[in-house]
């Protein structure tokens, strides 16, 4: 199992429509994400700063599957207006693992 992380950005007056779009998020992707393997799936918040973490079986297969997903593409297009650009044109950024506890089994 992968856990992945990645920071994406927004403008900070469009919280309100980013997390009202997320209250809707398409059935079809979720099934996508389950059929992908990603297990779970969380974005945080900060003042136009987007904190993604993801447990998934194998990412990189997982992302290209999803990359020809309908159901993902359509998500993407109607996110594409609030995603703002990092330096290199991409709108999210990976962030390196630095630290992780893992509780051990009784």
């Amino acid at each position: 199992m992968e856990h992945v992380s990645f920071v994406l950005r927004i403008d900070p007056a469009d919280e309100a429509e980013y997390f009202s779009r997320h209250e809707r998020v398409y059935p079809e992707l979720e099934e996508a994400f389950r059929q992908v393997g990603i297990h779970r799936y969380h974005i945080f918040y900060h003042e136009g700063l987007l904190f993604a973490y993801m447990m998934v079986e194998d990412y990189e297969a997982a992302m290209k599957t999803l990359a020809d997903h309908p159901a993902n593409a359509k998500w993407q297009n109607f996110m594409r207006d609030m995603l703002l650009p990092w330096e290199n044109g991409e709108t999210s950024k990976p962030i390196k693992e630095a630290y992780r506890y893992v509780r051990p089994e009784a």
